[in-house]
């Protein structure tokens, strides 16, 4: 029997596509806009906010990238804040920082909770990973000025990000090219039938995916960071085209998402994984804080590439966690970050997984991370 193709991100489950639900946060917000991709999400938001030339925004060192290209092209002057070793916020350079700046961006690590908003400055919250994850009893992505969500990475949907403006609203312009959106459908239908226990589903389309996939052949290559991150020197053109309408296959799916069930069973697999893998993940995310509902596992081992590859051997698709900063930040001022660029992985915990698809994760994370030491 073939092994399940299992990925960090979800696939589409068609269930969503003849569901109707009440629409839960930030889906029920006024002031929410669909776009194509996160990136242009960020975009909008900045316009929202009249954030351009002359204006300073201070970012987290560690971060993904796309958010700081977004605001270099919008002639935002960036100023960098830093970000303890242990992917918490250093609270004093935070507020420092700020305090210099007309606005704050927060990131949401793996879907748990942001710093505190800093007083005096409009704020902006990444909640791209923290999707119906909440802090104490409030959302997370309901109290900045603005907020940032990826529908893509938390429903499996074929693209979407969306922006949240908390007393206003954007709109998106134009749909996004169809031939992208059809390859993005078939990849989706692809991975929804790799991770199915039916061998009869699972075996011509695991065949198929790591047959076609970029990823897939860059980390038998080694060369996975070179093919999956650096989208910089990007345009303005680039940025529209990002910050158009989502699919209407994506706008008419999020009407059929359960937030909570899907909190609840990303908490049941986070834990599964915890309960095997407790060593692994870093201090901060041994715990699972009430209402969160993580987007991954996050796991911590000094041979990531090899332990990428030896996971990927054994079905799971696991995938670097901001190994390359954006070229405006100085690596070598906030150089305490770069054990974690080179050690970092996510492993999949999302609602489309069973127990047992987690029994099979973890397995495979033991036996990988064996072999990648030897």
């Amino acid at each position: 029997m073939s092994d399940p193709l299992m990925s960090v991100y979800p696939p589409l489950e068609p269930a969503t596509l003849v569901t109707r639900r009440s629409l839960q946060f930030p889906f029920n917000s006024d002031g929410l806009t669909l776009t194509h991709l996160g990136r242009g999400a960020i975009w909008l938001a900045l316009k929202a906010l009249g954030l351009g030339p002359g204006h300073r925004l201070a970012m987290p060192a560690y971060h993904c990238g796309s958010e700081v290209e977004a605001a270099r092209l919008a002639g935002i002057e960036v100023m960098f804040y830093r970000v303890l070793p242990t992917l918490e916020a250093d609270h004093e350079d935070l507020f420092r920082v700020s305090r210099q700046c007309h606005a704050t961006y927060l990131i949401s690590y793996y879907g748990f909770p942001m710093p505190p908003l800093p007083p005096g400055t409009l704020v902006i919250e990444d909640a791209a990973h923290a999707l119906f994850s909440y802090d104490g009893g409030a959302a997370i992505g309901s109290r900045g000025a603005a907020a940032i969500f990826c529908p893509r990475k938390s429903l499996g949907v074929p693209d979407g990000g969306a922006v949240l403006i908390r007393d206003g609203h954007i709109e998106a312009q134009g749909r996004p090219p169809w031939k992208r959106m059809a390859r993005s459908m078939a990849s989706q239908s692809m991975g929804w039938a790799a991770q199915s226990r039916a061998g009869v589903l699972r075996a011509p389309a695991t065949k198929v995916f790591r047959k076609v996939s970029k990823a897939e052949q860059a980390v038998e290559e080694g060369t996975l960071t070179e093919v999956v991150i650096g989208e910089w020197n990007l345009e303005v053109a680039d940025l529209e085209v990002a910050a158009s309408k989502s699919s209407r296959m994506t706008e008419w799916a999020v009407h059929g998402a359960d937030g909570e069930a899907i909190r609840q069973q990303r908490r049941r697999n986070y834990a599964i994984l915890l309960d095997s893998l407790p060593d692994l993940v870093p201090p901060r995310f041994r715990g699972l804080p009430d209402g969160v509902a993580p987007l991954y596992y996050p796991v911590r081992v000094p041979q990531r590439d090899r332990t990428i590859a030896e996971l990927q051997k054994r079905g799971v698709r696991s995938i670097e966690i901001w190994p390359v900063p954006h070229p405006l930040l100085d690596r070598h001022r906030f150089a305490e970050l770069e054990p974690l660029r080179h050690e970092m992985l996510a492993l999949p915990v999302h609602q489309g997984l069973s127990p047992w698809h987690m029994e099979q994760v973890a397995k495979a994370a033991r036996e990988a991370v064996i072999a990648a030491h030897r």
